[in-house]
């Protein structure tokens, strides 16, 4: 038997909002949490192996020690060439377009210029690099062992151990691939990349990276940040290294800042400090916000590194598509070499590829971009677009069955009275 007309009502009323605090989410009514977003691929000036998402460190280049003679004497390798005359503005200039080079042989390689890969997301864009008029001779993406579409691209691979993880395995897999040269730790002096106390560098160098030699490896050093970390962190292993009698045939070097007379300064402070070292410089670009400035700035570094006697390999950082507040990249976003990919590589595009930038993205409020559709599936939606459906959700649904139950034994109750 039914309660009269007002119980009746408030009856319904309370299990109205019963039904609906049943049908809610487990976070209603706390701050919403968003997906995170897997872009189109993660630029990492240092890519770990086990962690390729972090981001390149913006180093302030570290000034030699008064007193010391950071730029070239007068019979060093010559001043490189004038850059373009390309006008600045204050500035990134979307409308940049510098000139082609013209002074390059396509075709034949550069023993010294090399390719940092740092576009794991898009792997088929090493076509743009390993192509007949490529200048690249060589090639690393912080790993010991080359993905298949390294491997198989006709670019001399140069493996590295990263940080101290699975180091017990770097010989083999250096031994595997018939590499002639390896690449040390990966900034060890900076915390969010191998992070390496230098005696225990110097120590695992020893025990699993000095076997090499005896095949016939160069090996090549720890490459430090140009950050006021850096060279006190050298200083550490190199002294523990002279204790154990360590291997070092190459002094890789980072660095990242403004101008080309602070790249100049630094390199040249390394190589008084460390004259017996030949020196690679593994990753550097200017981070300037101005297009113009960066180009400049690829086009004379180039020319010097290539004039220096010991400077045996560079690689600039890098090979990869646009990121946000991001002007040294070379490639654009469809895998095409930019101007400064033209540039370094010495040729033009002959691969491109367009990539969903949405592709693996999740959603759940159904607003994350424009057009997209509202999700219609279970569990729940949280949110907005959960409101918009909650009453005709999971629990909704129940709640309109009881509702139906009720009115139609209601209805019958009053029609029979009637009748």
């Amino acid at each position: 038997m039914f309660p009269s007309s007002p119980s009746l009502a408030i009856w319904i009323l309370a299990l109205f909002t019963a039904s609906a605090v049943n049908a809610r989410p487990e976070n209603w009514g706390k701050t919403k949490t968003e997906p995170a977003w897997t872009r189109p691929h993660e630029v990492s000036s240092s890519l770990a192996p086990a962690d390729p998402s972090v981001q390149p460190p913006v180093e302030t280049p570290v000034l030699p020690p008064s007193g010391s003679s950071p730029l070239p004497p007068a019979e060093s390798p010559v001043q490189p060439p004038a850059s373009p005359s390309i006008p600045v503005s204050a500035g990134s200039s979307s409308s940049f377009a510098p000139p082609r080079p013209t002074n390059l042989t396509p075709g034949v390689k550069n023993p010294k210029r090399g390719l940092a890969f740092a576009a794991s997301k898009s792997p088929m864009d090493i076509h743009n690099a390993n192509q007949t008029a490529s200048l690249i001779s060589w090639q690393y993406n912080w790993a010991n062992i080359p993905p298949a579409y390294l491997a198989t691209s006709n670019i001399p691979f140069v493996p590295m151990q990263w940080g101290s993880g699975a180091i017990d395995n770097f010989v083999d897999a250096v031994r595997a691939q018939g590499a002639e040269v390896v690449l040390g730790f990966n900034e060890p002096d900076y915390d969010r990349e191998a992070n390496m106390d230098p005696e225990q560098a110097a120590s695992l160098w020893m025990s699993y990276i000095e076997p090499l030699k005896q095949h016939g490896v160069r090996l090549g050093g720890p490459a430090v940040t140009s950050a006021g970390t850096g060279r006190p962190w050298l200083r550490r292993f190199f002294r523990e290294c002279s204790r154990l009698q360590c291997t070092i045939d190459f002094l890789p070097v980072h660095w990242y800042g403004f101008g080309i007379t602070g790249f100049y300064d630094y390199l040249w402070s390394i190589h008084n400090e460390f004259p017996e070292y030949p020196i690679w410089v593994t990753e550097y670009a200017d981070i300037s916000s101005n297009d113009a400035e960066v180009y400049n700035f690829m086009n004379a570094s180039i020319h010097y590194l290539d004039e220096l006697e010991w400077v045996e390999r560079y690689a600039w950082f890098g090979f990869f598509r646009p990121e946000p507040d991001v002007h040294y990249n070379m490639l654009r976003a469809d895998g095409g070499l930019n101007a400064l990919g033209e540039l370094y590589i010495g040729a033009e595009t002959v691969h491109t590829h367009v990539i969903d930038p949405f592709a693996g993205y999740k959603t759940f409020d159904g607003a994350d971009y424009a057009g997209q559709p509202i999700i219609t599936t279970f569990p729940a939606l949280y949110g907005a677009a959960h409101c918009r459906r909650a009453v005709f959700g999971q629990g909704g649904l129940t709640l309109l069955a009881v509702l139906v139950t009720i009115l139609s034994g209601s209805l019958a109750g009053v029609f029979g009275m009637l009748w």
